[in-house]
């Protein structure tokens, strides 16, 4: 199937309207297949300014169907810029601990719930050690954030393993996996405190990436 995520532009007579419009356009098509999802340029930018790691992920993700090099490249050198630290590991922690409590208590879980735990463990350690978000990439985050061979090799075979499998299969998960992920989540719970606190962010330049866009598409 086909995950679509896009940034729009509207008129500039939309955004100068009382009352304001709907800022997303969802469509899934009758067979599944295509699952749209857009955002209006300005819900981007405020988004981008809180550090929304979902929007990064947008962003940097491997596979671009279409895209305009100067919109791209400028809104990636804002995402850098307005990263947030503790708001990202915070993200991808909680977003991995949920994902415990739900179906990792009961050892026996659908695949793709552990490899979403351990991502978001990975990805929560990569933002607290590196200070950036973290690759969309499970395999280079991986790449990046295991260094004993043994466990790289159960996390490889596990992502086998789902790719030939069922949506839906369920297993009973390797103890050294589950060793490992629970080591990792103590090591950034470990962390917590240690990172000074995310700044304000001045939305002074979003603002004026936000008028030059929509002045320039409005032509």
């Amino acid at each position: 199937d086909y995950d679509v995520r896009f940034v729009y532009v509207h008129r500039k007579e939309w955004y100068l309207t009382l009352l304001e419009g709907r800022d997303v356009i969802e469509e899934l098509d009758p067979d599944g297949v295509m699952d749209l999802a857009g955002w209006d340029i300005k819900k981007a930018l405020l988004l981008m300014g809180k550090g929304n790691c979902a929007f990064a992920e947008w962003l940097n993700s491997p596979i671009v169907y279409y895209k305009d090099d100067k919109f791209l490249d400028s809104m990636n050198r804002l995402k850098d810029e307005y990263f947030r630290k503790v708001s990202a590991v915070n993200h991808y922690y909680h977003m991995a601990m949920n994902h415990d409590k739900r179906y990792l208590e009961k050892r026996g879980c659908e695949m793709k719930r552990f490899m979403y735990h351990l991502r978001g463990l990975l990805a929560a350690k990569y933002a607290a050690l590196y200070g950036t978000y973290p690759p969309v990439l499970f395999s280079e985050l991986v790449d990046r954030m295991v260094d004993e061979p043994s466990i790289k090799a159960e996390i490889e075979k596990l992502v086998q393993l789902k790719k030939e499998s069922r949506e839906h299969n369920t297993m009973i998960v390797n103890d050294s996996l589950v060793a490992f992920a629970t080591s990792t989540a103590s090591e950034i719970e470990s962390m917590f405190g240690t990172f000074p606190e995310d700044k304000q962010m001045d939305y002074k330049k979003l603002d004026k990436f936000f008028l030059i866009i929509i002045n320039t598409f409005d032509e």
